[in-house]
């Protein structure tokens, strides 16, 4: 592949049947366990690929610790192939000027995409001031050439965009139409609307690229999560105030918009109390949450979306004068009115909605079959890689990937580099987790923490048990997963843990790193 470089054995077996797969099937799968060099093999695949049929490559990651890795591989063999790869996060992540203007709330995509191009429209036009950051660097040669010599990481990027005052998002968008391989999030990607702009900017069509899925076993959550959302409490008292500085207008007759979130509140707060009784959750209709905000507002039931159309379209008009103010174009009477409207139009085959007691209460609603955001993969190269994919047949299933063919590499780590020790002594059942038998949980974990004299990880069944044995007191000082945290600060936590000599506590399928 590159000079200098070379794939072991099982590198090259896996890497020559995804590429005589593709050729087949256009889908190849694998499953690989971990240290095993499933990103370098992803990429000797797609790149040998793509070369010899003139692809692009998008390299989808679930986490942002996951694009660091495929950028690491990069470093070493973009410069040996002669390719162009760049990472590539949303707006959220990169905008320097929405945070200076609106601080750092929330904001969706739409808006945030809405309020840039209000800004860059006035730069075009000759209005410098309306974002500083858009100017000559973000597509300067220099800008380009740092970026594809370097090969940074995406936050080392942005660090180097604030240092030099240009906007580290335009300047990703624009070197991603000169990229060979784009390494972005599931969610970016996934999202039709967006990938289809993207495409489109690249000068490609879906049939002629290959998507590389890393971690591919989360791929049906993440298509979930994009149709997934929710409807709360707050989110519904953010409307009301909303609603309240913008004079309250009236939505139907003599129906205020206040009414209306009134009416949506006490719904939710009157279906926990009628529907779940004691229990946690439960399913809910559409049909009966509607009866419920009718009978609150004194509107008929067919009423009930010409009331959500016109508070859609207030939002849009409070969006609007955001807008014209300079401001992020959100609104959450918007979001409110979007979502409820969306929940309206849902399949009950495809959609389930739970209602529960969390933040007072709650409506989830879950997309049970993402069909619909997984079909346009279908329409390119596929490469699904994971160390967790059986049952493949099920996998296949699911995804609806149903011509694609997989391949598990089986163990390769020699059994003499493995210690693999049961100690029966002990249980960790909740029934039996008396004083005594923390105590020794304790004991064997002090004495293994400091007797090996290296690095050491304890990974526990849970939570629960993990706070019983700190709770107990452990003559250790580990760094500590908190169920809690965000994925930045999981990442500094792994870094301490990297850096340092501390054991690190943690529990077995907590936090997706």
């Amino acid at each position: 592949m590159a000079d200098n470089f070379e794939l072991r054995d099982y590198q090259i077996k896996v890497s020559d049947f995804i590429i005589s797969t593709l050729d087949r099937s256009g889908h190849a799968a694998f499953e690989a366990p971990t240290g095993s060099g499933k990103t370098i093999m992803g990429l000797h695949a797609s790149i040998t690929y793509a070369r010899a049929h003139d692809l692009k490559i998008v390299y989808l990651t679930r986490t942002n610790s996951q694009q660091d890795q495929v950028i690491n591989e990069l470093r070493i063999l973009a410069p040996r192939l002669g390719i162009k790869a760049v990472g590539f996060q949303g707006r959220y992540n990169l905008c320097p000027l929405y945070r200076e203007v609106e601080g750092r709330e929330e904001f969706s995509s739409d808006s945030l995409s809405r309020f840039c191009n209000s800004r860059k429209k006035k730069v075009i036009e000759g209005n410098q001031g309306a974002c500083r950051f858009f100017n000559w660097k973000v597509r300067h040669e220099s800008t380009m050439t740092h970026l594809f010599t370097t090969m940074p990481k995406v936050e080392e990027f942005a660090q180097y965009a604030e240092e030099n005052t240009f906007c580290p998002y335009e300047s990703l968008k624009h070197a991603s139409t000169q990229a060979d391989l784009v390494i972005m999030p599931y969610a970016y990607f996934l999202n039709r609307d967006i990938s289809d702009r993207f495409l489109a900017r690249w000068g490609v069509s879906r049939d002629r690229i290959i998507v590389v899925m890393d971690e591919a076993h989360n791929l049906m959550d993440a298509a979930r999560d994009i149709s997934s959302y929710s409807l709360n409490i707050n989110l519904i008292n953010l409307a009301e105030r909303e609603a309240k500085e913008s004079g309250d207008p009236m939505l139907l007759g003599n129906t205020r918009t206040t009414d209306i979130c009134e009416a949506l509140r006490n719904a939710i707060l009157d279906l926990v109390k009628d529907l779940l009784k004691e229990r946690e959750e439960a399913g809910i209709r559409y049909e009966d949450f509607r009866g419920y905000v009718a009978t609150g507002a004194r509107i008929r039931s067919d009423e009930f979306e010409k009331v959500l159309t016109a508070m859609y379209d207030l939002g849009e008009s409070i969006c609007d004068v955001k807008e014209k103010e300079g401001r992020v174009p959100r609104s959450h009477i918007l979001n409110l009115a979007a979502r409820i409207l969306i929940w309206s139009d849902n399949s009950d085959e495809k959609y389930i909605q739970i209602l529960s007691r969390e933040k007072e209460g709650n409506i989830e609603s879950y997309c049970i079959e993402p069909d619909d955001v997984l079909r346009p993969l279908m329409e390119s190269f596929t490469i699904h890689m994971s160390g967790t994919l059986e049952p493949f047949d099920a996998y296949r299933n699911i995804t609806g990937f149903g011509k694609m063919e997989m391949m598990k590499l089986g163990d390769i780590f020699p059994q003499e580099n493995r210690l693999i020790l049961y100690d029966d002594s002990i249980s960790t059942k909740f029934d039996e987790m008396d004083g005594a038998n923390i105590g020794r949980i304790c004991g064997i974990i002090e004495n293994l923490a400091s007797g090996l004299n290296r690095k050491t990880a304890v990974f526990f069944p849970s939570y629960r048990l993990m706070e019983m044995i700190i709770d107990h007191g452990i003559g250790l000082d580990p760094l500590i997963e908190d169920k809690g945290m965000k994925q930045n600060q999981l990442m500094a936590l792994i870094s301490r843990y990297r850096k340092g000599t501390r054991p690190l506590f943690a529990v077995m399928g907590g936090a997706d790193i």
